[in-house]
């Protein structure tokens, strides 16, 4: 007997120590990473003596089992965790609703009953009566009067009005009586439906030496949440800072909502057109006509194809941004060439932002933007053109040493004397420590580049060469009442080969890089005045050969 009482003592000792004690947790913490979340589920629980098996019931189900760390605010031990899914009925059928609609449908359904059953008897007594009405006065030995005649028919005339007035009336009630049995049909099956959804657990084994209560704090990462970099880049004018507005895109698509979380932004990872133009070195070459390939023949294109470049075509070794500036110490506003730029990894450290406010993010809606962060930014403006690839003046706001405010490359939504003037693209790849920053097109200065009417030149022959003069004008225009001071780029071709020369001639007063063929000028305007800058090039290649002019 003893030793009955002990097993049933044992086993009953078994089920308490596995018995689940399943608690809801609320999400107090969001740290958003450029891809991806980790968030911070906390409860309150009551831990008995001994072992304890808390469920944190209801996660996402994108948990990533291998990011679970759980905080345990006292004097207790925990043995294991690990991550479940868990199919959950998101409706439970209510018996009672269930039976008092299932009363209500057996009503309807008895008054449906007793109108068919009414119609079936209206339906045979009409037909009785139209039988014998054909029969009254009929043949030669009828005993009825005029008199009685007329009473008959009157009185068949009747009835049969009645019976079809109740006929409508039966119809009418039970298209109604049809409509309430089909909602409550449609109740029925809502109710009887048991829908079902797979969420996540962390399952935790805790071991406890005395009952307590104790706040456990669940940390884990999931990948359906993102946040990208926005600005609204504010310029008052041209002698003030920049206004910097910095801002996130924020989406979650965990399945729950985040409600009043504290929100944390991290870019660690655990990628109308005024973006200024650029212009890049342009080389020339011999043109070598392209037949016209069958593509049927099978045939690879000739070697001397492959090698022929129009004036469209650039190596894609030799693409440089002829407009970066220098990151090396002098004027910040000079316009050198560089080396081929280096691509670094964006922030592989990971910059934190806390927002001040809780946040609510909700779960699969469109993406909530959060403001995060404000600065004033040293700038120097400078007005740029090319008018070579676009007839437009931009203003650029050059800002040096910008590692130091925090940028991420984003859209920036740009506002000049408070008008939106449109987006630019802020791009912090590239080692440089001036950022470009494009504030739009300025309309008040407009730029053309066309060929001179004044100036004349038949092409000349010498020997075995053939030498042309390419030349164009560059016509600026200020509108404004202030006077302005440009940045203008432009180029000459280089050549590839030996026998092809390029001869700059005149380039009033450009700073000319022979390697690239770029021409810059930094040219002052007058107020509602205008100035006019000539470049001439020679070109002398073999008579016999056709050049990809520019």
């Amino acid at each position: 007997m003893k030793q009955h009482i002990f097993i049933i003592l044992f086993l009953l000792s078994g089920l308490q120590i596995w018995a689940e004690t399943r608690i809801p947790s609320r999400i107090t913490e969001a740290t958003v990473y450029r891809s991806g979340a980790k968030l911070t589920n906390v409860a309150s629980v009551r831990l008995t003596t001994g072992s304890n098996q808390i469920v944190f019931e209801k996660l996402p189900v994108d948990l990533n089992p291998n990011s679970i760390q759980v905080r345990i605010e006292g004097k207790a031990d925990l043995l294991s965790a690990f991550f479940r899914r868990a199919t959950i009925e998101l409706n439970q059928p209510n018996g009672s609703a269930i039976k008092a609609l299932q009363d209500s449908i057996e009503t309807v359904n008895d008054r449906i009953l007793r109108l068919v059953a009414e119609n079936e008897i209206l339906n045979k007594e009409e037909s009785s009566l139209q039988e014998n009405q054909k029969r009254v006065g009929a043949g030669e030995h009828s005993t009825l009067s005029v008199n009685d005649w007329k009473e008959m028919t009157q009185y068949y005339r009747n009835r049969l009005t009645e019976i079809k007035n109740r006929q409508l009336e039966i119809t009418f009630q039970r298209r109604k009586e049809d409509r309430q049995m089909a909602g409550m049909n449609e109740r029925l099956r809502k109710l009887n439906n048991r829908e079902t959804q797979t969420l996540g657990e962390i399952v935790l084994q805790i071991e406890s030496a005395t009952a307590q209560t104790l706040n456990i704090s669940c940390v884990y990462f999931i990948t359906q949440a993102y946040w990208t970099p926005a600005y609204d880049l504010r310029a008052e004018a041209v002698d003030k800072p920049l206004r910097m507005v910095y801002k996130a895109v924020v989406s979650q698509q965990s399945g729950f909502d985040w409600q009043a979380v504290k929100l944390k932004l991290s870019s660690a990872r655990p990628l109308s057109n005024n973006n200024r133009p650029i212009l890049t070195p342009q080389f020339i070459d011999y043109y070598v006509a392209r037949p016209a390939r069958n593509l049927d023949d099978g045939l690879a294109p000739s070697r001397e194809n492959i090698f022929n470049l129009s004036q469209s075509q650039v190596r894609s070794a030799d693409r440089r941004d002829m407009a970066k500036p220098s990151s090396g110490p002098g004027d910040l506003g000079e316009v050198v060439v560089t080396d081929e730029e280096v691509v670094l990894e964006e922030n592989a450290s990971g910059e934190e932002f806390e927002i001040t406010a809780p946040q609510s993010i909700v779960s699969g809606s469109e993406p909530q933007t959060v403001r995060y962060k404000e600065e004033q930014m040293d700038a120097i403006y400078q007005y740029h053109a090319v008018p070579k690839m676009d007839p437009g003046v931009f203003l650029l706001a050059k800002i040096p040493n910008y590692g130091r405010y925090g940028l991420l490359s984003g859209t920036a939504q740009i506002f000049f004397k408070d008008t939106y003037v449109g987006q630019s693209e802020i791009d912090t790849k590239t080692v440089s420590d001036t950022l470009l920053l494009s504030l739009g097109r300025d309309e008040d200065i407009s730029i053309k580049r066309v060929k001179p009417t004044d100036l004349a030149y038949t092409p000349k022959f010498l020997n075995n060469f053939k030498r042309e003069l390419v030349a164009y004008d560059i016509v600026v225009k200020n509108n404004k009442k202030i006077p302005v001071n440009i940045e203008i780029l432009d180029q000459i071709p280089v050549s590839k080969q030996d026998e092809i020369t390029v001869e700059l001639e005149e380039r009033s007063g450009a700073q000319y890089t022979a390697d690239f063929g770029k021409l810059l000028w930094h040219l002052e305007v007058p107020a509602y005045g205008s100035k006019t800058l000539r470049f001439k090039y020679w070109l002398k290649y073999p008579k016999d050969r056709t050049v990809a002019k520019p």
